[in-house]
């Protein structure tokens, strides 16, 4: 899948999964699932599904973490983003479109879930240490939108140190050319590009080998 000038520019390296992964699903949550909510919504049905599965799996491999994006009622904390993206103002603390998607498999009990205010997972919140105390070697991404706050977290895991691998049926974007494009790109460039059923497997293999040491 990999663009022909990126491989010739240099970008020819590819990341191994690690043995301790963690899961990071990327605000689905219903100001972006469900267009009667809001206008930054889009049908992620077929993502969440994949998404629920990749859940089932991951959890007691890694932590499953998920983002959502909340503001205060006047939105200053979202800063120049709005500028850019006005109906941002409308996801205010507590209000329906700040949160998960009920067909969202979220276990309060073992999940964790972080509310941003920027594209990235990373940026304000207390991602990275969260990772770096449970020594995570891997970041398996989920989540919309890939062209958006999917690539953003993407960039960001690389560069705190965390590989990520984007599961390329658990992201979606409202626009399937962006979609397409980013997921190019950031296979290129920044992440590995993984599919659902060969990360199930992996991750099976994980939890068996778990159980043996214990």
């Amino acid at each position: 899948m990999r663009d022909d000038a990126n491989r010739q520019g240099g970008f020819t390296g590819d990341f191994e999964l690690g043995k301790r992964p963690a899961l990071l699903v990327i605000d689905f949550q219903r100001g972006m699932t469900d267009a009667s909510v809001s206008k930054l919504g889009s049908d992620c049905t077929r993502a969440i599904q994949a998404t629920n599965e990749l859940i089932e799996v991951a959890r007691g491999v890694g932590p499953v973490i998920f983002t959502a994006c909340s503001y205060h009622s006047h939105a200053q904390d979202a800063g120049a983003f709005l500028t850019k993206c006005p109906d941002l103002a409308l996801l205010t603390h507590g209000s329906p479109g700040t949160r998960l998607d009920p067909r969202l498999n979220f276990d309060p009990a073992v999940d964790t879930l972080l509310y941003k205010t920027q594209a990235s997972a990373f940026f304000g919140t207390p991602l990275a240490g969260m990772l770096a105390a449970s020594q995570r070697d891997t970041v398996l991404v989920a989540g919309v939108s890939t062209s958006g706050c999917v690539r953003a977290s993407v960039v960001d895991a690389l560069q705190y140190g965390f590989p990520p691998f984007v599961v390329e049926e658990c992201v979606t974007d409202r626009s399937a050319a962006q979609h397409r494009s980013n997921l190019i790109d950031m296979g290129d460039k920044y992440a590995t590009l993984i599919t659902l059923e060969i990360i199930k497997t992996k991750l099976v293999e994980m939890k068996h080998e778990l159980q043996h040491e214990n």
